[in-house]
């Protein structure tokens, strides 16, 4: 709070509103004009308009809006004016009270919970398109924010209760790539939140999440070893096992697939352009649903799926009329194109003795054709296409293993 003489000679007192308001889009000062171009009157009434705005700003309530507090503040500023006696005061116009809205709104942005705010953003995210799997991931972890911080509304988040929450989850023994994805997953949702002006700021955007001592040689992602693929092609239990099963195994080594990717393939999805037979990854047939816009796209078949028989399978497919390539369907509310295989995969792992927890799973056949393609020095904005990254540098930085030399 403070006196100051503005440039026609008229005094005025300022009083600059806290940090906390100003994030909930209040202005970022008071100016009051003291009516007087007499610097001694001016003190005299400085002090009294001070005494009375300051227990104002003081007491404002979590649900008080923008609006019902100017108007508050114009009304009290009037009826100190009363008080006035100058011959100057006439010159200087009463200051007009704001008008506070009469249409009921909704609840005032400044107060929504926490809770509140997850729900709208969780009914907004499922009407994008994204995965049923991918709602669920940013509810869940955004959840565990909510529950672990004492604050209950939104703009009471501030970079404190941020830093925070960044060392609770360091705490708690996750990988550092997991961690990076709850914080990240907690910052989309207080973007989302500033862009609905429900706060003014994401106080997650400069978090810091350390860097983990693996980063950089993908030894977060386990890789299938040159034992462990003979070990599994070789049994009895693979022979067995159906052509759709074998198919969808050796695409997702050869190719990188996602297993997702893999099993929801369609019959059309295989064709043949410029000579060349391609697999085409998309999200155009029904159901059918991609991580990004990055991942579409189209991958040669490895010469060696062609000298195995694949175009054989694929023709019988089209003879008998079938659609999918493979005979997975989405499973769950998450929709999930790769369950039923995963769970084939896993239950083979277990009679030919790998361990649960110990054994890589589907999702490390990408890893596999990643790393091999790394060891081969093949450039990474090749193999990023291939296997479908948005962002190049976590190809071999995430998913390939140090370079043997």
């Amino acid at each position: 709070m403070y006196l100051f003489r503005a440039a026609n000679c008229t005094y005025y007192t300022r009083i600059c509103l806290p940090k906390s308001l100003k994030d909930r889009g209040f202005p970022f000062d008071i100016k009051v004009s003291l009516l007087t171009k007499c610097r001694a009157e001016a003190v005299e009434r400085n002090l009294e308009v001070a005494r009375t705005l300051r227990p104002l700003v003081s007491s404002v309530r979590p649900d008080e809006t923008v609006a019902d507090f100017k108007c508050l503040v114009d009304r009290t500023i009037n009826q100190i004016r009363i008080s006035f006696t100058s011959s100057d005061k006439a010159t200087v116009p009463i200051r007009i009270a704001s008008k506070a809205s009469n249409v009921r709104a909704p609840r005032p942005l400044a107060g929504i919970t926490l809770s509140e705010a997850l729900s709208q953003f969780v009914a907004s995210k499922a009407k994008e398109s994204v995965r049923p799997l991918t709602v669920k991931q940013l509810k869940q972890r955004i959840e565990h924010f909510i529950t672990s911080t004492e604050a209950t509304t939104v703009f009471q988040v501030t970079s404190a209760e941020a830093l925070v929450y960044r060392d609770v989850l360091l705490g708690e023994g996750r990988s550092h790539k997991t961690n990076k994805e709850y914080l990240s997953a907690v910052s989309q949702f207080f973007k989302w939140c500033k862009l609905m002006r429900y706060t003014t700021a994401n106080s997650f955007t400069d978090i810091p999440m350390a860097k983990s001592s693996s980063t950089g040689d993908g030894s977060a992602r386990k890789r299938w070893q040159k034992h462990e693929l003979k070990r599994l092609f070789q049994s009895a239990e693979f022979k067995a096992k159906n052509a759709a099963f074998k198919w969808a195994t050796l695409l997702m080594l050869f190719h990188g697939l996602r297993p997702s990717e893999a099993c929801q393939l369609r019959v059309e999805d295989i064709f043949e352009q410029d000579g060349i037979t391609c697999i085409r990854v998309s999200g155009d047939g029904d159901e059918q649903r991609i991580k990004n816009p990055g991942s579409y796209r189209l991958v040669p078949v490895h010469s060696k799926i062609l000298a195995w028989g694949f175009q054989d399978y694929v023709s019988e497919l089209k003879q008998a009329g079938q659609t999918q390539l493979f005979p997975y369907i989405p499973l769950g509310e998450n929709k999930d194109w790769s369950r039923q295989y995963c769970q084939q995969l896993a239950r083979l792992q277990n009679k030919i003795g790998m361990e649960a927890g110990k054994r890589p799973t589907a999702y490390s056949f990408r890893h596999t054709f990643v790393d091999e393609l790394k060891q081969q020095e093949v450039d990474e904005n090749i193999v990023a296409q291939l296997v479908g990254h948005k962002n190049q540098n976590i190809t071999y930085g995430r998913y390939g293993k140090k370079i043997q030399t």
